[in-house]
C-alpha cells in the first residue's frame, strides 16, 4: 500500500514539474467574445480579446482586419496604438476593441465602412510588443452589420 502512495506521488510530483510556462515572450491573444453578432444602425461592434506577456511589454500596437464575405461589402483595416504602461513580468490583460456602425452621439468609436447591403463579416487581430514580437492572428465568429 505504501508502495502504491509513493508511486502515486512521484508520479504527481512529476506531472506538476512538467508543467509549461504559459507565458512566452511571443505574446498570446485570445478571442474572448463580440457583444452581438447583427447589428444595425448606431450599434457598438464591441470585442473582448485577452492577452498575454512573458515580458508585460504588449505596449506597441494591435492590428485589426474586417473581412467581408459580401461581395460588394468593403474590408477595413486599422491600427490602433497602445497606451504605454508599466510593464510587469507574466502580464494578464483584456483589449476591448469597439467600432460603431454609424454615429453614435458622445462616442469615441471608429465607425465602420457602409455598405448598400447586409455585410456578413468577421474581424482578424493580432499584437505586437515593444520587443516586435508579434502574437498568432485571432480571428472573430461571423457578425452581420445591417444595410
Amino acid at each position: 500500500m505504501k508502495t502504491k502512495v509513493l508511486i502515486l506521488a512521484a508520479i504527481t510530483l512529476l506531472i506538476l514539474s512538467c508543467n509549461k510556462d504559459t507565458y512566452n515572450t511571443r505574446p498570446k491573444l485570445t478571442f474572448k467574445e463580440v457583444n452581438g453578432n447583427v447589428f444595425g444602425n448606431a450599434q457598438a461592434v464591441i470585442f473582448t480579446l485577452e492577452f498575454t506577456d512573458k515580458e508585460g511589454d504588449v505596449q506597441d500596437s494591435l492590428w485589426v482586419q474586417k473581412v467581408s464575405r459580401t461581395n460588394g461589402c468593403n474590408n477595413f483595416g486599422d491600427r490602433i496604438k497602445i497606451p504605454a504602461y508599466t510593464s510587469t513580468s507574466n502580464l494578464k490583460g483584456i483589449f476591448e476593441v469597439g467600432y460603431s456602425t454609424s454615429v453614435i452621439p458622445n462616442s469615441n468609436y471608429t465607425i465602420l465602412p457602409k455598405c448598400s447591403k447586409d455585410d456578413t463579416c468577421y474581424f482578424k487581430f493580432w499584437v505586437r510588443d515593444n520587443g516586435k514580437n508579434v502574437s498568432d492572428t485571432v480571428v472573430s465568429p461571423d457578425i452581420v452589420i445591417l444595410k
